[in-house]
């Protein structure tokens, strides 16, 4: 997100929008392993990173689920 952004809620109301067909909380975001600011902005919003990453994914990335995905307790988190 652009420094000017930061803050104003942007990306908070993008993320509802684009949250609002998977009622049920079933989405995941992939970021990479060194965007601090990715990585706060989604945990900050509950979303938690899950432990391995997904098959075929770069070992840079790190994969997030959203805050209350129905397999939760099928999958290893991080606190």
């Amino acid at each position: 997100m652009a420094p000017a952004a930061r803050g104003r809620g942007v990306g908070t109301g993008l993320l509802d929008v684009l949250l609002l067909p998977a009622m049920d909380d079933r989405a995941g975001a992939v970021t990479d392993h060194q965007d601090t600011a990715a990585l706060n902005f989604f945990r900050c919003r509950g979303w938690r990173q899950t432990v391995h990453p997904q098959p075929g994914a770069h070992p840079a990335q790190i994969v997030l689920l959203a805050p209350r995905p129905p397999a939760l307790s099928e999958i290893p988190v991080l606190p």
